[in-house]
């Protein structure tokens, strides 16, 4: 199937009540799964880059200098998903997972981070996604709480709803 008429399909089945699908499986780097709609949504590379980036420039405890990450925030990575407010979990492809509370989600940041300085960046780099805060610019990300938050090599997102 063409990648124009693999979204068209995706389009006529979001206004048919099923959640779109973005990606081809084989392109998916992300998946999102509600729980609550029973629906997952796949993303590619180029899925995430089409939605409003988002960048900053920060020290990390994790990489050696200040680095510029960008990326779609989580809150547009949730919309874009027709995901409702919740708790997440989100999982690293080493199944390291996290529970994210709702609180912790602002419509800025976190950002899912597939560059840095400019450039995607492999699973050896702790790609391709990166949960990451801005932790420069204010001390509320400067905890261990947010540390252990800031999951990296993310592959997966569940929306847990009660």
């Amino acid at each position: 199937m063409q990648r124009r008429d693999f979204l068209i399909a995706s389009v006529a089945a979001g206004l048919i009540g099923s959640q779109p699908v973005l990606a081809q499986s084989s392109d998916t780097i992300l998946t999102v799964n509600d729980t609550a709609r029973g629906t997952s949504t796949h993303f590619s590379d180029a899925d995430l880059l089409a939605l409003t980036q988002q960048n900053f420039a920060t020290e990390t405890i994790w990489t050696d200098a200040v680095r510029t990450f960008s990326g779609p925030s989580l809150q547009a990575v949730l919309d874009a998903a027709g995901a409702n407010p919740a708790p997440l979990r989100i999982f690293a492809i080493n199944d390291y997972s996290v529970e994210f509370p709702v609180e912790k989600i602002a419509q800025d940041t976190p950002i899912l981070a597939n560059r840095i300085d400019g450039e995607r960046f492999s699973v050896r780099q702790k790609g391709p996604l990166w949960v990451i805060f801005p932790f420069d610019q204010n001390t509320e990300f400067q905890s261990e709480e947010v540390f252990a938050l800031s999951v990296w090599q993310v592959e997966r997102i569940d929306v847990l709803n009660d």
